[in-house]
């Protein structure tokens, strides 16, 4: 359907050197999208998680100028509530652990501390999607709250949402 007068909003029929901006080259990405790659889109991206993601450190502490809204499904056609995975969200400076095993979704409010983010255990993949409300990523790595012995085990990402790649 390539060349159709609205192709350009099928994100699958964007030309990969477009489709794979930024954010967008991470393997584990089934689809991402911001303002580089569709002009007037929000950064949005959907990730597929499963065995590979319980041998990182996880995603430290961070925040983000503007509001997030986090889904974890589940795959399990029979049982599409089963998330398929022990999934970690600790939340706010004192880092509350939730643990998430049903297919959940999670506000996270403008400039609110939240993560580690871990995948504990993984029965099988699951679809991990993260829309923030905000044309480009932003977010401010909070490196401090954690023990440093791990930090070296997380991811950590500064983004002040003017990158270009």
């Amino acid at each position: 359907m390539a060349g159709k007068k609205y192709s350009k909003y099928f994100l699958n029929e964007l030309p990969e050197a477009i489709r794979k901006k930024g954010f967008g080259r991470m393997p584990s990405m089934v689809a991402f999208t911001d303002a580089d790659i569709l002009e007037g889109s929000k950064y949005f991206s959907v990730m597929i998680m499963g065995e590979e993601a319980t041998k990182m450190g996880g995603h430290g502490p961070h925040t983000h100028k503007d509001p997030e809204l986090l889904v974890a499904l589940g795959t399990d056609m029979n049982n599409p509530k089963d998330l398929g995975a022990d999934m970690e969200m600790c939340m706010g400076p004192e880092m509350e652990s939730h643990i998430v095993t049903e297919s959940t979704m999670i506000w996270i409010p403008a400039n609110f501390i939240h993560a580690p983010f871990r995948i504990l255990k993984s029965r099988r993949p699951f679809l991990f999607i993260q829309c923030q409300y905000a044309s480009k990523l932003t977010e401010t790595s909070l490196k401090k709250l954690i023990a440093e012995d791990q930090r070296d085990k997380m991811i950590f990402i500064d983004a002040d949402g003017k990158q270009k790649d």
